[in-house]
């Protein structure tokens, strides 16, 4: 009997939603650059053509709809996810608890529970929204979607107006800074900003992961196990002291009592710190074990070789199976942050700039496949396909 909620699919499952919040990202890039474009010799704009453009303005009530559209998609969808995700645990833990013989309630985490959680989820959805905004000025300056086409003409009129730059060198400049920055979500209780895509799967892991923690320890108290099986992935952390080094505990089971035949899970894993098993940027998950009814998902001689074949020499430099994935998301990030600034200067009417951004793309996709070949990864689009 395997658990649904594979190292992989919790990988897989906030992609949805973080593509929903790049969309509307490329809308309003779209929106804002696209009204910077003057038609004529660029280099012979004067003050008072920006100064028109700025009376005309932006028509905000299109931004307006693009975010409550975004919004609203994005709450339906986030719902929709974490009902399968309650369904999916009652069913695993219904056909543990038939194996153990043990009598499984009608409902095994309280409906109350559930919905904490999930309101907890969506209210984090519904703040990515209304905290989001620009980052410019070297990180400086958060400016709202509605305010950073303002911002861009001010930045232009200013440099034109020093005699330093043309129009179409700060145009550039400005939508250079724009898509750099990209569309940043702010926490509000810790003011740490990310890129709204990367919060929106944070947003939907940190409820997935509540949700899965919730029904293993509530379906432990009823099975009477005090022991834990914890998930393996290819490429887990592989640095760090104690727990902080994620490849030495995963895929092996645990106890929550100490002298037990089981190593301790808080003691080994650091179950419940932050740099532990289910701490931040963890994609390893617990659940329920019953000694002498299940059996493990990995031997430790499988574990031994998880990562055999993908660690990997490439242009003279060794990455470990781990180094080798985050190579592969740093290169990722580089591709999302290129394609960003190629659309904005196409917007923006800046088309030698975008063709120059787009020789770049081409070259480090080619980059992309060759290393993940040479580390035998999928690629990102092989991996949001995993099914479950």
């Amino acid at each position: 009997m395997k658990y649904p909620f594979s190292p992989e699919v919790l990988d897989a499952l906030p992609e949805e939603l973080a593509e929903l919040y790049r969309s509307l990202e490329a809308t309003l890039l779209d929106e804002i650059c696209s009204r910077l474009k003057l038609a004529g010799e660029l280099n012979e704009v004067t003050v008072q053509d920006i100064r028109t453009l700025r009376s005309h303005g932006i028509d905000l009530k299109d931004i307006e709809k693009a975010i409550q559209r975004t919004a609203n998609i994005g709450q339906r969808d986030l719902q929709k996810l974490l009902d399968d995700v309650v369904e999916r645990n009652q069913r695993y833990y219904k056909e543990v608890m038939d194996l153990a013989g043990v009598t499984a309630p009608e409902t095994l985490v309280s409906a109350a529970d559930i919905a904490a959680i999930m309101a907890q989820a969506q209210r984090e959805v519904g703040n990515l929204t209304r905290s989001m905004g620009f980052l410019v000025d070297n990180g400086r300056t958060m400016l709202t979607p509605a305010r950073a086409y303002q911002w861009a003409l001010d930045n232009a009129e200013m440099q034109i107006t020093s005699g330093a730059i043309s129009y179409n060198q700060a145009i550039k400049s400005t939508v250079k800074q724009l898509a750099d920055s990209g569309i940043k979500a702010v926490d509000y209780e810790s003011g740490h900003r990310d890129q709204i895509d990367v919060a929106a799967r944070r947003a939907v892991m940190t409820g997935v992961s509540q949700l899965c923690a919730k029904y293993t320890e509530q379906s432990a108290e009823y099975l009477e196990t005090p022991y834990f099986e914890v998930s393996a992935h290819i490429g887990a952390r592989d640095k760090g002291v104690g727990w902080q080094n994620h490849k030495l505990w995963q895929g092996r089971v645990y106890s929550v009592r100490s002298g037990d035949k089981y190593p301790n899970i808080y003691e080994v894993c650091g179950l419940g710190y932050v740099d532990g098993l289910e701490g931040a940027n963890c994609r390893h998950i617990r659940t329920a074990f019953v000694d002498g009814v299940m059996e493990r998902t990995y031997t430790d001689e499988e574990l031994a070789h998880i990562d055999d074949g993908h660690d990997v020499d490439f242009e003279d430099k060794h990455y470990t199976a781990y180094e080798a994935t985050q190579k592969q998301r740093q290169i990722e990030r580089t591709v999302r942050k290129l394609k960003r600034e190629q659309a904005a200067y196409k917007a923006a009417g800046l088309e030698e700039d975008a063709q120059a951004v787009t020789a770049r793309i081409r070259r480090l996709n080619q980059e992309y496949k060759a290393f993940s070949k040479a580390a035998g990864l999928p690629l990102q689009r092989e991996r949001m396909k995993v099914e479950y």
